[in-house]
């Protein structure tokens, strides 16, 4: 896996390319690179983090992004401490809510993700780009 840095110079160097007119294509327009970024990142090939941040530096709005497998944005966040760890009780406490509802949000999780164990959920969690793999 390529380190922070080298992600972030792929995604500036192919939006910086596209922006460019090439001797078989026009340059795109930066809402046209913007989309053809966003379809990088669905395929695999660039770092969602990496696109928003140079994004952001050309001051454009980051791309809408669907959460995968159907999870709520808090579903997300609990996901993100049980990938870094956390017990039910710390992700209560961390997220002010009830341990109880921390469970039944894990639980949710787990029903969402077709998976029984934590690991299985933290794997899900960075293959989709949900929590960072640096520390």
């Amino acid at each position: 896996m390529l380190d922070r840095e080298a992600r972030l110079i792929a995604a500036a160097d192919a939006y910086h390319a596209m922006r460019q007119t090439r001797a078989h294509r026009p340059a795109l327009t930066a809402a046209a690179a913007a989309d053809a970024l966003a379809a990088e990142v669905r395929d695999g090939r660039l770092c969602r983090r990496a696109v928003d941040a140079v994004l952001g530096a050309a001051g454009l709005p980051r791309p809408e992004r669907s959460l995968p497998a159907g999870l709520t944005p808090r579903e997300v966040e609990v996901l993100v401490h049980l990938a870094r760890g956390a017990t039910n009780k710390e992700i209560a406490t961390s997220l002010g809510i009830a341990v109880r509802t921390a469970n039944h949000h894990v639980e949710n999780i787990y029903a969402k993700l077709a998976v029984t164990t934590r690991a299985a959920a933290a794997v899900f969690a960075v293959r989709n780009d949900l929590v960072s793999t640096e520390p």
